[in-house]
């Protein structure tokens, strides 16, 4: 995570603000021109602000320090009192490298309400970035909330907190304020960096929290859909599915459709998985595309084996299809053409599995969810958006309704 501010910084901030603002005061008192605001101190401060910008300027940091502390003890001081004695203190803390009471001084100032909200925005910030340095994580989440709270559209700021509630091991709220980090740059016409997406899925992830997981993997596949992101966000519902063969068949099929097959593992699970559910067919076809695209060697044993085991079935598979489509238009039930259109969709026969499934469909006796997901993809990829979106929507029931949400954000993705 990008930090605000180190020491030096605030070192430096610190003393940039100081070397010009007591001096201006102590011309006014004098009554000269300044550009300074007006203060008014009490006289027994006001004295010892004297003596201790006297001795500041002479190099005595400790002596200045002395001559604030006695300040800071008086009884009835006004506001413009405390902001000059934390201020000038703050000058004497940097001489001495003293953080504690850097810090101790930042607060007083802040609390004396005399800080425009520029540099209250600035103090805040060297406040938080010190107490990481310190690891109160607590009291640096504390100082960029209040930092939010002045500048509720800085959505950098927004990340960074959202990271330190998650070191509280506040997860569910880190990814609130990651959303909303991502919806800040969304009202600004900007769009939010992927590592932000990223990283909400990752804490939901890791936390275990899966509506969170859920609502984060699709967020960040329909801002960033590229095939890394897919296969990530396809392999955590996977995972979390538990889901048996035709299930993950279906996963395949969209990271193909998303060109999120990965490596040798992914090309070859999925012909295995394919040749398993006896569909040759689709299997020969992710074996070309998985050497064509370089992620399998066609001369290593588990590609050969599995090359020919499907090629030899092809022949009579799509020689058998014109009467496996006459006996499931004869059949009672849909499970011969839910069999006939997985072959034809195998093939790339798109427009004639879509028929097949609905034919499935409308006889019984077949998973409609998983019929619903597989005419969705047959109707997308003949170009009818309309019916696939109607076919999608209408999976009901764990799992494949998540899975089917993904289908429809590839859909909507599509030209």
């Amino acid at each position: 995570m990008k930090m605000v501010l180190g020491r030096a910084s605030a070192a430096a901030l610190a003393a940039m603000l100081l070397m010009a603002m007591p001096q201006a005061a102590m011309a006014q008192k004098k009554g000269k021109a300044a550009a300074a605001p007006s203060f008014k101190f009490s006289k027994p401060v006001q004295s010892l602000l004297a003596q201790a910008q006297k001795a500041q300027q002479a190099g005595d940091g400790a002596g200045a320090l002395a001559l604030l502390q006695q300040a800071e003890a008086l009884p009835n001081k006004n506001a413009d009192d405390v902001y000059m004695i934390n201020m000038m203190s703050l000058n004497a803390a940097i001489t001495l490298k003293d953080n504690a009471l850097i810090e101790k001084s930042l607060e007083g100032a802040l609390a004396s309400g005399r800080l425009p909200q520029e540099e209250e925005i600035k103090f805040r910030r060297n406040l938080g970035a010190m107490a990481l340095q310190r690891n109160d994580t607590n009291k640096a989440v504390a100082e960029f909330e209040k930092l939010l709270a002045i500048t509720p559209n800085d959505a950098e700021m927004m990340v960074e907190v959202a990271e330190l509630q998650r070191r509280q091991g506040l997860n569910a709220k880190a990814i609130q304020t990651l959303n909303q980090a991502i919806a800040t740059k969304a009202q600004g016409e900007q769009k939010a960096d992927e590592a932000w997406y990223r990283r909400a899925l990752a804490i939901a992830y890791d936390a275990k929290l899966p509506a969170e997981t859920v609502s984060t993997s699709e967020a960040l596949v329909r801002a960033y859909p590229n095939g890394t992101n897919w296969r990530d966000v396809l392999i955590i519902y996977r995972d979390n599915a538990k889901l048996d063969d035709q299930g993950n068949l279906d996963v395949l099929r969209l990271m193909r459709q998303n060109n999120a097959l990965a490596g040798e593992r992914d090309y070859a699970e999925y012909a295995e998985t394919a040749a398993i559910r006896g569909l040759p067919g689709e299997a020969k076809a992710v074996l070309d595309e998985g050497i064509a695209k370089g992620a399998l060697q066609a001369g290593k044993p588990l590609v050969k084996e599995l090359a020919a085991s499907v090629s030899p079935k092809i022949a009579s598979d799509k020689a058998s299809l014109p009467g496996l489509e006459r006996e499931s238009n004869a059949a009672k039930n849909g499970r011969m053409a839910l069999a006939t259109a997985d072959a034809h969709l195998g093939y790339g026969n798109y427009a004639k599995a879509a028929d097949l499934y609905k034919l499935a469909l409308q006889k019984g006796s077949v998973d409609s969810a998983l019929v619903n997901t597989r005419l969705g993809l047959a109707l997308a990829k003949t170009g009818n958006k309309e019916g696939a979106d109607t076919a999608f929507k209408a999976v009901a029931g764990a799992p494949r309704d998540q899975l089917s949400r993904f289908y429809q954000i590839w859909l909507e993705q599509q030209l």
